[in-house]
């Protein structure tokens, strides 16, 4: 059985720039749960995310 912890591994987990909170998924600095929350609850900081998004991969 091969070792799946390697220097190599792909999935590494990142901080998310709005709750600190640990993640394997991140979008331009924004967890799943936080860009959700922004989503339905703040979309206000959704709109700025968004732009943010935007400016970093283009739009499509």
């Amino acid at each position: 059985m091969a070792d799946v912890m390697t220097e190599d591994a792909i999935a590494q987990t990142h901080t998310c720039t709005r709750c600190a909170q640990e993640s394997l998924l991140s979008v331009v600095g924004r967890c799943a749960t936080c860009i959700a929350d922004m989503g339905l609850r703040h979309p206000d900081e959704y709109q700025v995310w968004k732009a943010d998004l935007n400016a970093e991969f283009g739009r499509r």
